[in-house]
C-alpha cells in the first residue's frame, strides 16, 4: 500500500465508523416488537391503532368501526370516537359521536365492546359521513357531552342523569324509556334516518327521539320555527299525529 492510500484511508476512518454504528443501531431499534393488544393494562393507544378497529355490543354483533378521533387539541380532551353505526342501526352512511368512556377493547373478540344498547345509540349525536358538522361549535360540542352525560359516565353504572331528567318532569320520556320491540325501534329509526336525511341545524339534526308502545315524544332544541315544524311533519310521516308529543324548544323563543 503506497503512503497516499495510507493517508487516504486513515483520513476516512472517522467517517466510516459512525456510519457502521448508525447502521447497528438501526439493525437493533427494528428488532423492537410492535405493540401487541394482549394488556388489558394498555391504556394508551395510537390513533391509528384505534381507526379502523371494529366495534360490537355485549351481543358480540359489530355495530360499526371506528372511522376517527374528536379531539380537542387546547384542553387534549378527547370529545368523541366516531363510529360508522348506520347500517346498524338500518341508517345508511351515518356516523354516530359515542363518548370514550363507552367503549373498553376486548382481547377475546378482538374488538372494541360497548355496552350502549340500540336504543341508546339511536340517541347519539349522529350525522352523514358527507356532511361533518363543526366540531369548534360550542353547541356541537355540549351536544356531545349531553349525551355523555345521559348514559352515565361509565355505561355500568346508572342512568343518573335521566332519572333526574324524569324527576323533573314526571309525565314525560327520557332516552332510556324507549321501547325495545321492534315496531318501536324501527318508529325511531325511521324519524332519525328522514331527519338526518333533511337540511336542517346539527341541533336539529340531533333532537332525542324516543318511542314506547308507540307513542313518540320529540325533544331538544331547534333553531327556528321552520325547522320545528319540518321536524313534526316527518315524525307525522312514520307516526300516528295523536300519538306524538312535541316537546321541542326554538332557540329564538
Amino acid at each position: 500500500m503506497s503512503v497516499i492510500q495510507r493517508n487516504i484511508l486513515i483520513s476516512l476512518f472517522p467517517i466510516i465508523t459512525p456510519l457502521s454504528v448508525f447502521a447497528e443501531t438501526r439493525e437493533s431499534l427494528a428488532t423492537i416488537a410492535p405493540i401487541s393488544r394482549t394488556n388489558l393494562n394498555a391504556h394508551a393507544w395510537r390513533a391509528s391503532e384505534v381507526i379502523g378497529q371494529n366495534v360490537k355490543n355485549a351481543g358480540d354483533e359489530i355495530i360499526g368501526e371506528v372511522k376517527d378521533l374528536l379531539v380537542d387539541m387546547k384542553s387534549g380532551e378527547i370529545h368523541a370516537v366516531v363510529i360508522s353505526s348506520g347500517g346498524f342501526l338500518g341508517m345508511d352512511d351515518v356516523l354516530s359521536a359515542v363518548p370514550v368512556s363507552a367503549l373498553r377493547f376486548d382481547i377475546t373478540a378482538k374488538a372494541f365492546k360497548t355496552k350502549l344498547t340500540k336504543e341508546q345509540l339511536l340517541n347519539a349525536p349522529q350525522f352523514k359521513s358527507t356532511a361533518w358538522p363543526d366540531f369548534s361549535d360550542a353547541i356541537t360540542i355540549e351536544a356531545m357531552r349531553s349525551y355523555r352525560d345521559s348514559i352515565g359516565g361509565d355505561v355500568s353504572k346508572p342512568d343518573n342523569s335521566a332519572q333526574n331528567e324524569k324527576s323533573e318532569n314526571r309525565d314525560s320520556m327520557v332516552p332510556t324509556d324507549q321501547g325495545n320491540s321492534e315496531k318501536d325501534i324501527k318508529i325511531t329509526q325511521n324519524i332519525r334516518s328522514s331527519v338526518i336525511a333533511t337540511d336542517l341545524s346539527f341541533n336539529a339534526k340531533n333532537i332525542k327521539i324516543i318511542t314506547k308502545d308507540e307513542r313518540v315524544v320529540l325533544k331538544g332544541v331547534v333553531d327556528n320555527h321552520t325547522e320545528h315544524q319540518a321536524i313534526l311533519k316527518i315524525a307525522k310521516d312514520h307516526a300516528d299525529a295523536a300519538n306524538i308529543t312535541d316537546e321541542l324548544k326554538v332557540t329564538a323563543e
